[in-house]
């Protein structure tokens, strides 16, 4: 495909790949105009009714034109061989990739990317378009800051439900709502559910419903079984997480009754911290070019904007609003001389009433700021402490770059008549690796940095007794499993604290801790999260094992068209001259047709050492 011409559209590099389409870089011949051209797949547009129901999408939001919106330009129709449709060409990254790379984000950064999220919602649903596949693949962050909610391939017309698929589900299953989970009738407060969802994911680092495999994660969501945002996440803004908490009520009802409220709720939120995502400080583009200056200046910002706004609460008499945003403050930062001078200006004797039943408001608040108070020191004591000394580590492999998707495999038809045929042979594994499944021996190791060991009970020195301190009233646990055969190094916090091939226990101070799980044949795990004292969390994880690796050598022309497995992949310039194959336990047939040259093909037998790289030609 790349190097084609599309009536008027040159194909110039392939992007992406979905279930119905792939997505290719273009270029109008005419107008010398960057675009995007979604192509779909042919045994898709072998059926008039998928073509039909191409057509559909692309009618459904070619007359949408909101900023927020990808635009699209053209439309193939559904008589030709290449069914096709043209949208703008968005430079940037989707909020998936930002999310791997950063784990979370801060509240007000995700209160800015909800509001304009709410704001393409509103504009579609107010048009009878539902998306029905709200998530983070979905969602683009352009170079300049611009929010872009992408792909309508499932969305529909409200009066035209004949477009729903009968017996099918249609979505990503961790982002469904519970009427997708279900199969029953949906509207537009299930992309609100999926919305909400997102906002959960990118300011907690994890996904609200989890679960082993997708009928565990649709009966979670049907059943609404998740920690709520707080819980994983004590720094988040309350007033996001309370939005949160409404946007994944199973009970549709019970949501917002539309985005245009989840907008306001939002600017609200960003309002009531002066924040201004139009100003050049606080825009999205300025996170993207510099997220570690941006968070500091937030920080920097919020200790002073958070404090006014409890001030302003507790003068209001809104004590409990008042506590949640103190409570907030102290986790971002817990020795906050401020909130205890706060604390000790509050602390006056009051006047006894005549009523014993009478209590003061006064009091009630006093108390209130006492438990933050308890909160914020507690935290201080317990937050994990700077290292004294690195944990020396072999070393590891580098975490693997994010590979595409695997293709397709489509079957090749009729024999195929390529010479030669090469049988490329296993390569024994890489010096000092262990199997996936074998786990090594190592050395007992400490537990990770900042834990807490249990206080010696018994007499002091001065030969008074001390009371037992059970350490789960301080210290965490946290239990790692793996969830098939295999074993892992596991590191907290950058340091190596063991391995896992049985579930593998950890104590730890509360507050927020990186979990990292490595081994030579798999893609790094990591997560990061957060626990309370004596809390009892387990991660539950699966092991991916890295791709192999396919290199094309520099003699072979730019143009040579590469297919694998039956499936065209375009040219080895457009490719770059390499491609990741994903499921190394499988065999894999690759072929090559160049110009004027005898077409190639290479069996690649099942079994190969996850990882590793072949070289096409093999030398000799």
């Amino acid at each position: 495909m790349v190097g084609m011409v599309l009536d008027k559209y040159e194909v110039l590099q392939k992007v992406g790949e979905g279930g119905m389409a792939t997505v290719y870089r273009g270029r109008h011949v005419t107008l010398n105009r960057d675009v995007a051209i979604k192509v779909l797949h042919p045994h898709l547009s072998a059926s008039m009714r998928n073509r039909q129901r191409f057509a559909r999408e692309a009618r459904a939001i070619e007359h949408l034109d909101h900023e927020n919106i990808l635009k699209i330009f053209d439309y193939s129709g559904v008589d030709v061989p290449d069914c096709f449709i043209v949208t703008e060409f968005v430079p940037g990254r989707t909020l998936y990739e930002l999310l791997k790379d950063r784990g979370l984000f801060p509240s007000e950064v995700v209160a800015i990317i909800g509001r304009d999220l709410s704001a393409a919602l509103a504009y579609a649903h107010r048009a009878g378009i539902v998306h029905r596949d709200l998530k983070p693949e979905n969602v683009m962050l352009r170079v300049d800051g611009t929010v872009k909610l992408m792909d309508f391939g499932i969305a529909r017309f409200l009066d035209e439900t004949s477009l729903t698929v009968t017996g099918a589900l249609v979505g990503s299953p961790a982002y469904m709502s519970p009427e997708q989970a279900s199969e029953r009738p949906v509207n537009e407060r299930s992309d609100l559910f999926s919305l909400g969802t997102v906002l959960y994911h990118i300011v907690s680092g994890q996904l609200p419903f989890s679960g082993n495999n997708p009928s565990i994660i649709l009966r979670n969501i049907i059943e609404g079984r998740r920690p709520e945002v707080m819980e994983l996440q004590p720094s988040c803004s309350p007033r996001l997480a309370d939005l949160i908490e409404r946007l994944l009520q199973t009970d549709p009802d019970a949501r917002p009754a539309d985005a245009d409220e989840v907008v306001r709720a939002l600017d609200e939120l960003l309002a009531e911290v002066r924040i201004d995502p139009k100003t050049p400080e606080w825009s999205l583009v300025g996170y993207l070019e510099d997220s570690e200056g941006y968070e500091r200046r937030l920080r920097k910002h919020l200790d002073e904007a958070l404090l006014t706004t409890a001030k302003a609460a507790f003068a209001r008499g809104e004590h409990l609003s008042a506590q949640r945003t103190l409570n907030r403050l102290l986790v971002l930062r817990p020795d906050h001389p401020e909130v205890l001078a706060l604390l000790t200006s509050l602390h006056q004797p009051e006047p006894i009433e005549s009523d014993p039943r009478v209590t003061s408001p006064r009091l009630m608040a006093l108390g209130a700021l006492l438990i933050v108070a308890s909160l914020g020191l507690a935290w201080r004591f317990l937050a994990p402490e700077e290292p004294t000394a690195a944990v020396t580590s072999p070393p590891t492999p580098a975490l693997a770059e994010r590979a595409p998707l695997k293709p397709a495999v489509l079957p090749v038809s009729g024999p195929a008549e390529v010479q030669p045929v090469a049988v490329i042979s296993e390569a024994p594994p890489p010096t000092g690796a262990v199997p996936l499944a074998e786990a090594p021996t190592r050395p007992a190791v400490p537990r990770p940095t900042g834990a807490r060991a249990p206080e010696p009970v018994g007499e002091t020195s001065g030969g008074a007794a001390t009371p037992p301190q059970p350490p789960a009233a301080r210290d965490a646990e946290l239990i790692v499993r793996l969830t098939e055969v295999g074993w892992a190094y596991v590191f907290v916090d950058g340091t190596e604290v063991g391995q896992v091939r049985q579930p593998l226990t950890l104590t730890m101070s509360p507050g927020v801790h990186t979990l990292t799980l490595r081994n030579a044949w798999a893609q790094d795990y990591t997560t990061t999260f957060s626990v309370s004292a004596g809390e009892r969390r387990q991660f539950d994880v699966t092991l991916v094992k890295k791709p192999l690796q396919l290199r094309f050598s520099t003699e072979l022309a730019d143009d040579c068209a590469l297919r694998v497995d039956g499936q065209s992949m375009g040219a080895l310039g457009g490719l770059g001259r390499a491609l990741a194959l994903h499921d190394p336990d499988s065999a894999h047939v690759v072929e090559l047709g160049c110009p004027e040259v005898e077409p190639q093909r290479w069996d690649i037998p099942p079994g190969r050492v996850p990882g590793s790289t072949i070289t096409l030609p093999p030398g000799p």
